[in-house]
């Protein structure tokens, strides 16, 4: 691939990343209001979606990013990590991210 149009590329998915953030504050500062759960999870999707395709752009495997994200989950539940103590969200999305691997 041209490094330029990578580059590219690169720019127009961070600008991506960004607005969506911006648009999922949005809609979680309505959120009780609205209650449009299907716009929340369309935004969540998108952000995690750009990210896995940024990581592509810069060289990063969709598994390597996997494994990653596997090792910070493990970290974060032999740390305490609130949310795992609380809610055990570390271990649920470690668990389903390792069933796709």
């Amino acid at each position: 691939m041209n490094i330029a149009n990578n580059l590219k590329a690169i720019e127009e998915i961070k600008s991506d990343i960004l607005s969506e953030v911006a648009n999922l504050h949005k809609l979680l500062a309505d959120y009780d209001e609205l209650a449009d759960y299907d716009s929340v999870e369309s935004s969540i999707s998108t952000i995690v979606v750009m990210d896995y395709i940024l990581a592509k752009h810069l060289g990063i495997s969709y598994s390597a990013l996997d494994s990653r994200i596997c090792e910070l989950l493990t970290m974060a539940e032999e740390n305490g990590h609130s949310l795992e103590t609380e809610f055990r969200d570390m271990s649920g999305l470690s668990k389903h991210i390792r069933k796709r691997l």
